[in-house]
This record gives structure tokens, sequence and C-alpha cells, in this order.
């Protein structure tokens, strides 16, 4: 098939001739996988790339490079389904590795061995539907090695990568803030105004869809802004629904859980009759706060989990513990 409309797409985001190629390599062979069932990458649908991504990985191609690949196809072709299911392939790739090498560094490759016995590292690319059971046996196996607050304090320093240089804008932002409360609503104001043009623009807010009743609820919602609501000492920060249009539209209390959990290596879980993953594993989230507020605040904080559905409850909610001389609002720093 021909693609130098997706090259040209690639060369207006600055990428290099060896990554175009690349990139125009795996959607031709997207497209081969696709035609043996009669299909075109043209119309590729969710279940088409995780089925391409179980080839992938059997012929050892499930590069991070190549599933980016495919989500920039699907941002070229406006197809949000090939959009969804790429970023689900990618969201968390890197957790079960970092979990795996951050046990050899905390506790030493006999605890981590005893915990990974007879389970690989899974590959990127692995269909959710098959992580959260993984997650059982190795969180289980974990609380079975070490002891439950050294767990919980483990997992809350995050298993995601940290993306440091993202956080840069914000450290500015704070540092141009009065204080803490100024910085609060101006993240705040900046979340809304980009849920705000995904709706405008109809475009995917990473996975999800952003109409009216999805700002609405955003807005009347204390601290699911990101940015939080700070009380006393602690800035109470609720998590926004990973699927807010379809939460809002269920009634079952199971799928309601199911639409608002954003971990890709419990979500399905959430399904099932009888809940199996711990919901310790619920403080890795927290970590991703502790690494933005580490960066942005440029100085160790606590990040306490809260509340999460994977609990029962009917959120996501973290405090993260305010340094003391932030409390205070020192005024506009050099």
């Amino acid at each position: 098939m021909k693609l130098d409309g997706f090259k040209e797409f690639l060369q207006e985001r600055k990428l290099g001739q060896d990554k175009i190629d690349a990139a125009v390599n795996i959607i031709n062979e997207f497209d081969e996988f696709l035609s043996k069932h009669e299909k075109s990458v043209e119309n590729a649908v969710y279940d088409d790339l995780h089925n391409f991504s179980a080839y992938l990985i059997e012929k050892e191609k499930n590069s991070f490079d190549n599933y980016v690949s495919l989500l920039r196809f699907g941002y070229f072709r406006g197809n949000k389904q090939l959009i969804i299911a790429s970023m689900e392939v990618i969201d968390g790739g890197e957790v079960m590795e970092n979990f795996s090498k951050k046990l050899v560094e905390e506790f030493g490759e006999e605890v981590r061995n005893d915990i990974f016995d007879d389970i690989e590292v899974p590959p990127l690319g692995l269909h959710p539907k098959k992580r959260p059971e993984i997650t059982k046996q190795l969180i289980e196996r974990f609380l079975s090695k070490v002891d439950h607050d050294k767990c919980s304090d483990f997992l809350a320093n995050g298993l995601r990568d940290k993306y440091t240089d993202s956080y840069k804008p914000a450290r500015e932002k704070f540092l141009k803030a009065r204080n803490i409360d100024e910085f609060l609503e101006i993240k705040s104001h900046d979340f809304i105004e980009t849920l705000t043009k995904h709706r405008d623009e109809e475009t995917l807010f990473f996975t999800q869809e952003i109409d009216d009743s999805v700002l609405e609820y955003i807005k009347n919602q204390q601290g699911m802004t990101e940015a939080g609501i700070r009380e006393g000492n602690k800035v109470i920060i609720t998590k926004i629904p990973y699927l807010a249009k379809q939460y809002l539209s269920e009634t079952d209390e199971k799928k309601k859980r199911y639409y608002y959990c954003h971990c890709p290596w419990v979500r399905e879980a959430l399904l099932k009759e009888d809940q199996p993953v711990d919901p310790i594993f619920c403080n890795c989230s927290g970590g991703y706060y502790k690494n933005f507020w580490e960066a942005v605040l440029d100085q160790p904080v606590k990040v306490e989990l809260l509340e999460s559905v994977l609990k029962g409850d009917e959120v996501c909610k973290f405090a993260l513990h305010l340094p003391q001389e932030i409390v205070n609002g020192v005024e506009k720093r050099s």
C-alpha cells in the first residue's frame, strides 16, 4: 500500500529518515498481517492491533519504537480505536521490568528470584487481559517475603519510568507562583483548559473522549483536576476516571470501578467476580504523583494512598504531604 501521506506526517514531526523508514516498514507488515484476514490497516480496529501485538511478541519485534509507530499511524488516520489499543500496549509496559530491577536494588537478588521464580518478566505488548494474573502472583509472593509496610513504601516510590524533562514546565510555573495555592490554581486551570481543547477538537485525552458531561463532572469534583485541593499540610488528589464518559453512564458498580481504574496491570481484574489482586499494588499509582511533585518542589515528598477502586472505594485518592516551608507560603522564589 502507498504510505506517502504517512511519510509526510512523520517528516512534519521532524523524525529522521531511519525512523520514518522503520515506521513505514512496520505499518506495511501490519497491513500484510491483516490482509490474511481480508482486512487492511486503513480500517484496523481495536482487536486487530492486539492480535498484531501477539504476532510481534512471537517474532520478537515487540519494540517500543514499533508500537509508537503504530500509535502515530493511528493519529495520522484519525483512527481512535487504533490509538487506544496502541496506548494500552505502551502504557505501563515498563512496570514489571522495573519491579524486577528495583527488587534487586532494594532487597537483593535472592528475594527477586524467589518472587519471579518460574515467572518471566512479561513482554512489552502483552494483552491487557493477561496482565492481572501476573500481577496477582507477583504481589502475593512479594507480601510473603517482605513486611507489609515495606511493601507499601517500596511500591509508593513508583514502578513507572521517570520522565524528568516533562516536569520542567510545571517546575517553572511553581517557581513563578507566589505560593503553593496559586500553583494549584494554575495547574487546575491548565488541566481544564486541556480537557476543553480535546472536547472542542473532538480528540482523545490519552485514551478517552471528552464531552460536555465529562468536562462538567471534572469541574465539579473537588481535587479531580490533577492539581488537588490543599488541606493544611496535605494536597488531596482524586484521579480522573480512566474512561470518564463510560464511567458516568454506567450503573453497574463493578463496571464503574473498571472504567475508573487507570492501572494497566490490574484494570481487567475488576470485571472478575472475586477481585484477585491485592490492593497494596495501588501504592504504585502514588509513585506517579511522588515523581511529579518531587520534581516540582525539588525535594523529597511522601504520597499516601487514601482510597482506591481496587479496595472497593468509589474513587482513587492520594494525599501529598507538603514540606512545612511550602505550607507557610514562601513568596516568589528566584
